[in-house]
């Protein structure tokens, strides 16, 4: 088809516009590479104070470097965050740029579940059973085991770890034993004692499994032998055993 004067004209005009859209587009692109980083935003997506933003604004100066003043297509995003998530209680993290100039980082800190507590040595474990330290001045409200605490870094007790763990979400969601149990204790060899809010015996669970079996005992014995008893005060009652409660008034 043979096109008109007008025709060759207005494709001309289209493809003129078309160059100069693709220039303008260019120049804005080459403007945001070259943009420097002027500031640091960063978003904490959970409710805990393991880290704060000055904890992040040091960490980056030290480990990473300069980052203000930096053009953003320079700056390793990549690095950024695997530095970050190479904190203990750093679970994720993720970094990005603005055409503001501004540096953003969103952290996911781990949610502890635990409290354990070694003499002064403490320590948080999540629900996967990851061990991280305790905070100078922030201590997260969850449950609190104290003892002989058998060593957990290695996963070699990450049964027990997670047989405390049935035990204290057991005790939390019971309406019948929440509010009666003061401490969760570790004796020699892991075994697992409790102490009630009322009373002087020591309720020992030994290994944590069979939960459910091992309070309905306990039940028993405030139902069925507690009553009975005359004056006589037991000092501990051992439920490790199947299908038996032993009462000793000596130990």
């Amino acid at each position: 088809m043979k096109l008109s004067g007008k025709h060759i004209l207005f494709f001309s005009a289209l493809a003129l516009i078309s160059a100069g859209f693709g220039m303008l587009i260019g120049c804005v692109r080459s403007g945001d590479s070259a943009k420097l980083c002027e500031g640091l935003d960063v978003q904490f997506k959970d409710p805990y104070e393991f880290v704060s933003e000055e904890d992040i604004r040091g960490f980056l100066d030290r480990k990473y470097g300069a980052y203000v003043g930096v053009r953003l297509d320079s700056l390793d995003l990549g690095r950024i965050e695997k530095m970050l998530e190479e904190k203990s209680v750093v679970m994720n993290s993720e970094a990005w740029t603005t055409r503001d100039g501004i540096l953003h980082i969103s952290i996911v800190q781990r949610a502890p579940a635990l409290r354990f507590q070694r003499g002064e040595e403490g320590f948080y474990i999540d629900r996967t059973g990851y061990v991280f330290p305790l905070h100078k001045s922030y201590t997260a409200e969850v449950p609190v085991v104290e003892g002989a605490i058998p060593d957990l870094s290695d996963g070699r007790n990450a049964g027990w770890a997670e047989g405390v763990l049935n035990l204290t979400d057991y005790i939390a969601s019971s309406k019948q034993w929440k509010d009666k149990v003061e401490k969760i204790s570790v004796g020699a060899g892991g075994e697992v004692e409790l102490k009630m809010k009322e009373g002087k015996e020591r309720f020992i669970i030994g290994y944590p499994d069979q939960i459910e079996a091992k309070f309905g005992k306990i039940g028993k014995y405030y139902s069925h032998i507690l009553p009975s008893l005359d004056n006589v005060q037991y000092k501990s009652v051992n439920l490790k055993y199947n299908k038996q409660i032993i009462c000793r008034k000596d130990i």
